[in-house]
C-alpha cells in the first residue's frame, strides 16, 4: 500500500490562498500563517515537489479576444480503434480548450471557443470524420 503524504494546516492555508490568487506574495501569505516569506516559499516548493501543486494558470477574458461562442461537444466515436487518434488530433485544434475521454454512450467531451457560429460549424464538420457530434452551446458561465 502506498503511504499517503500528509499536509498540515499551514500547508492547507497556503494552498487555499494560492488557489484564490496564484500571484499572492509569499510575504502576504506568511503574515496570514505566521511564517516568514522564505519559509512560505520553501513550503510551496515542497508542495510542488510532492505533487500537491501541479502548476499555475491564467484566467482570461475570452470576450476581449473576440470569443462569442462557447460550446461543449460530445463526440460518439465511430470505431473504438480511432478513439486515441481522434483525441490526439482534436486536442491540437486551436479552438479546443479541453478534450476529455468520458464514460457513457459518448467517447469524448470537448470544450471549444469560437469567434462565430460559422467557426463552430467548421469544427463540427472537421471532427465528424471521427464520430457523431452532439453540441451544447454555453449561454452563461
Amino acid at each position: 500500500m502506498i503511504p499517503k503524504i500528509q499536509m498540515d494546516t499551514i500547508d492547507e492555508k497556503i494552498i487555499k490562498m494560492l488557489s484564490a490568487n496564484a500571484r499572492e506574495s509569499f510575504a502576504t501569505i506568511g503574515k496570514s500563517v505566521d511564517l516568514s516569506a522564505p519559509a512560505v516559499g520553501k513550503r510551496v516548493k515542497q508542495l510542488e515537489e510532492k505533487g500537491f501543486i501541479l502548476g499555475y494558470s491564467l484566467h482570461l477574458n475570452h470576450e476581449k479576444f473576440g470569443v462569442n461562442v462557447k460550446a461543449y461537444i460530445n463526440l460518439k466515436i465511430h470505431q473504438s480503434s480511432t478513439l486515441r487518434t481522434a483525441s490526439n488530433q482534436i486536442k491540437n485544434i486551436e479552438e479546443v480548450q479541453r478534450c476529455d475521454r468520458i464514460t457513457g454512450e459518448d467517447s469524448l467531451c470537448i470544450l471549444a471557443y469560437f469567434k462565430s457560429n460559422k467557426d463552430l460549424v467548421t469544427l463540427l464538420e472537421r471532427i465528424s470524420q471521427y464520430g457523431v457530434p452532439n453540441t451544447n452551446i454555453i449561454l452563461e458561465s
